[in-house]
């Protein structure tokens, strides 16, 4: 299939602003990409003429506002295509499920569909919460780099007294940890007691996402932390496959191994 070189080029010059931390002068971005100073900056002049980037008073450029409009179409779009792959786990598991994303140092929930089970376990869509405090979150903590982690960690204060910050970080590093390794997150009495929570990564978005279900665990017990986990595992491809997500590996997403 033939690119067309002047389309590549655009986009690679707006990729390489969020590369380089959200704004760029003409001189980082033909360096960084390889280009004439000269046709970078015309790139850019058309940019800023259409509102896709905007000068600062530095005289670096930085994203404009019209990619908002795009970025929000599209990431709803996404959000509606990933729904069947999640209403899929919810048929196989009878249990309530909701896909999460990051938004700054909070998770963000933004589809949740629901089981038929009288009496059901879930959280609640409307309220952010730090991503550190939930096992979903720390899904998706586990999807940025070192850095960030560490950066949003210190930040985080321990919920229960008795703890102390420093040991509270430690542990949620090493649930990171862990995560980064195994590839999903199971845990047990961390949002409600007597329920267990299951969450699994969904790659390749451009920003991390996460698919959980919270359940009690007289339904959902440890026997079936195998079959729980694969199911969540192939809804989270299917929802990459049915929005057109790039295959993008990120975490280690090997088959559970537990019994």
């Amino acid at each position: 299939m033939r690119h067309v070189q002047s389309v590549e080029r655009v986009f690679a010059l707006l990729e390489h602003i969020v590369v380089l931390g959200g704004n760029a002068t003409v001189s980082q971005l033909s360096k960084g990409l390889g280009v004439s100073m000269g046709g970078t900056h015309r790139r850019l002049r058309t940019l800023v003429d259409l509102g896709y980037a905007r000068q600062l008073q530095n005289r670096s450029y930085a994203l404009g506002p019209g990619l908002i409009r795009l970025g929000e179409g599209a990431f709803g779009q996404h959000m509606s295509a990933m729904r069947p792959a999640i209403a899929s786990a919810v048929s196989q598991l009878g249990e309530t499920a909701t896909l999460a994303m990051l938004d700054g140092d909070t998770i963000v929930h933004t589809v949740q569909v629901q089981s038929r089970q009288g009496l059901r376990s879930s959280v609640d869509i409307r309220k952010p919460t730090p991503a550190h405090e939930t096992p979903a979150g720390r899904v998706l903590l586990a999807q940025l780099g070192d850095d960030r982690i560490k950066r949003t960690l210190a930040r985080a204060e321990p919920r229960h007294a008795g703890t102390s910050g420093e040991e509270y970080r430690r542990g949620t590093m090493a649930a990171i940890r862990k995560i980064q390794s195994n590839g999903y997150f199971i845990d047990e009495d961390d949002q409600e007691l007597g329920t267990r929570c299951y969450a699994v990564p969904v790659l390749g978005a451009g920003r991390p996402l996460v698919i959980s279900i919270v359940a009690p665990v007289d339904r959902l017990g440890v026997g079936l932390d195998g079959q729980v986990i694969t199911v969540l595992q192939q809804a989270a491809l299917r929802s990459s496959m049915d929005s057109n997500l790039p295959r993008v590996q990120v975490l280690n997403t090997k088959a559970p191994t537990i019994s």
